[in-house]
């Protein structure tokens, strides 16, 4: 207790320098705050987005998922509908949806063929309606037919793409691919409307009916993947073993009318390239950050405790000579640089939240910049940081931290002051 009061006292007899030491951790609180706010945004929207347009859990074959940036269509699962039903079964399984992907060149019905590449994605209306959120981000025009043949020969194209193409809802646009076989394919689609997603990678696609696609492929009852959600992206690797338990099963691949040698395997998004890598990149990021933000915050702490310990240099020889110990000086200016961070903690913490709270129902347009993005990135064009009480915590207590390492040098330097020393040096 001697020493706490030591310490109190301490810090209200130079009130300018402690007004720096607690500036300095609030400062220091508040860029934690806003910072790992941000971070968590950015990367949790990046991941949410990851994770919903390819399928918490993917089931391809395993020769498609090596090859995958070849697209190879032959290498396809024959037949789906036995697939999705037994996955349906499976215990955390929310939905399942089929899905074909082709690259194919579009053209205006009426243009020259083949002037702009596109990603045409033929899934059940219901992925593009429940995952992908289609109907409430059709911008101009409207939602598919609800007859189905009629459905068939429509298609929802991305805002990006739409206006390089110069496509508005009505028009016809051709779309140029191949079949499983190699052999060339072209299907007519008539644009039902145009889908603004706020997305880069969404916005520069096609959305169309799984059964036409499959008829563009040749692949009549198949798909080159399907698509598995849980409840939660998050716990995707437990979903994963789940799935993988299904497709364990060996009269699986009679049903699904499987080549000899083919095999499916089933991957968490967290499992895929890019987004593995990504994810290390995530953690890597938010390590420098904070550990700059502590580093530069503690360097800051430091200098105020130096200064004090100069100051105090005879007061801390009477003390030692009255009994002190090396444990009781150490303590003393530690717990006061504790006290002091406490209060700028607490306070950069309450303004770095209430900064981060408004910030995130704001956000920050990226405008025109978000098409220099990589196609191949699902990134939103409105940022938002995401906050919640944890951060704050995090960043208090990483405000503590500060303090410790701060005032650790300050307060060794202080316990090697000799009594005799100090006394003659301050007569």
């Amino acid at each position: 207790m001697l020493v706490v009061r030591l310490a109190l006292r301490n810090a209200s007899r130079n009130v300018r320098r402690t007004a720096l030491t607690a500036l300095t951790v609030l400062l220091g609180t508040m860029l934690l705050v806003v910072g790992m706010s941000w971070v968590r945004g950015i990367f949790g929207q990046f991941q949410a987005e990851a994770a919903r347009s390819t399928g918490h859990v993917r089931v391809t074959t395993q020769a498609w998922a090596e090859r995958e940036q070849l697209q190879p269509l032959y290498e396809n699962i024959p037949r789906t509908a036995p697939l999705v039903q037994r996955l349906e079964r499976v215990e955390g399984v929310s939905a399942v949806h089929p899905r074909l992907q082709l690259g194919v060149l579009a053209s205006k019905d009426g243009g020259e063929l083949g002037d702009t590449l596109a990603l045409v994605v033929g899934a059940p209306l219901a992925y593009h309606r429940d995952v992908l959120g289609l109907p409430e981000r059709v911008a101009q025009g409207a939602w598919f037919d609800e007859d189905p043949q009629v459905a068939g020969k429509q298609a929802l194209v991305g805002r990006a793409l739409a206006r390089e193409m110069a496509l508005s809802p009505g028009d016809k646009a051709i779309f140029l691919g191949r079949t499983q076989d190699g052999s060339m394919s072209d299907v007519a689609f008539t644009v039902v409307g145009i889908v603004d997603t706020g997305n880069v990678l969404y916005d520069k696609q096609v959305y169309v009916d799984l059964e036409r696609t499959r008829w563009m492929a040749d692949i009549p009852e198949g798909a080159l993947e399907v698509l598995v959600y849980g409840e939660d992206y998050q716990a995707a690797e437990e979903l994963q073993a789940q799935v993988a338990l299904a497709l364990a099963d060996p009269g699986l691949a009679a049903e699904l009318a499987l080549a000899p040698d083919a095999r499916l395997i089933a991957q968490a998004w967290s499992q895929r390239e890019p987004w593995a890598s990504a994810l290390k990149l995530v953690n890597a990021i938010v390590g420098i950050v904070i550990g700059c933000i502590v580093f530069i915050t503690a360097l800051g702490v430091l200098n105020t405790m130096l200064m004090s310990v100069l100051e105090r240099t005879g007061e801390i020889g009477v003390l030692r000579a009255m009994g002190l110990g090396t444990a009781g000086v150490l303590a003393l200016f530690v717990v006061e640089a504790l006290v002091i961070s406490t209060v700028g903690g607490a306070v950069g913490a309450s303004l770095g939240s209430g900064l981060a709270i408004a910030l995130q129902g704001v956000g920050v347009d990226l405008g025109g910049a978000a098409s220099n993005l990589p196609d191949t990135m699902p990134v939103n064009r409105v940022l938002h940081p995401l906050w919640s009480p944890d951060l704050a915590v995090s960043a208090f207590l990483l405000g503590l931290v500060m303090a410790v390492v701060g005032s650790s040098t300050p307060a060794l330097r202080a316990t090697r002051i000799q009594p005799v020393q100090a006394m003659r040096a301050r007569r």
